[in-house]
């Protein structure tokens, strides 16, 4: 599973068709754009309430990478959004605990073009959903900054409600591990 993972990003990274260095990552007028590799980690601040134990970790990193989702129809390139795939060991956070074998998928979403031009606030923030359509939810919501992008989780299931924090940095070397 694990190399499995990483080939698809990888490929993800490859059908970009876009350099990595033209990305400005913090810039908000970027749109939004995720479009890469990025190293991610996630720490667990309150977890599932109802858990026969406590999770493993507090905190976890991986990976995750987008490819802009260019089958939405939109005239405003702003609006797209960007679909992903992750290698983060969410079970270690007491999360993904149905073992749920599928694929495992992200969806990215900055707010309209139109939404953003009305409301400053709103330019740099992002959504990202781990696993759409699955019987937890996760929900990423972040604002980018300087480096990346920083914000909260939050995980909804039939055990309650888990939360925590979430970063994500433009993806480093292998050799340069962050966690």
């Amino acid at each position: 599973m694990t190399s499995r993972a990483i080939v698809l990003v990888l490929v993800l990274m490859a059908c970009s068709g876009a350099a990595r260095e033209s990305h400005n990552y913090g810039d908000a007028s970027a749109g939004g754009n995720l479009t890469g590799a990025w190293d991610a980690s996630l720490s667990l601040i309150r977890p599932y309430p109802l858990g026969l134990s406590g999770p493993p970790a507090r905190r976890i990193c991986g990976t995750i990478g987008f490819v802009a989702d260019h089958r939405a129809v939109s005239p405003d390139p702003a609006d797209v959004a960007s679909l992903g795939v992750y290698y983060l060991y969410l079970s270690r956070l007491g999360l993904d605990w149905l073992n749920d074998n599928a694929f495992p998928a992200a969806l990215a979403t900055a707010p309209l073009a139109r939404e953003a031009a009305t409301n400053p606030d709103q330019r740099d923030s992002i959504t990202i959903v781990l696993n759409p359509g699955s019987s937890e939810r996760i929900v990423l919501l972040g604002r980018h900054d300087p480096v990346g992008i920083e914000g909260e989780w939050i995980a909804q299931s039939a055990r309650g409600t888990a939360t925590g924090s979430f970063s994500l940095r433009p993806h480093q070397s292998a050799a340069q591990g962050s966690c």
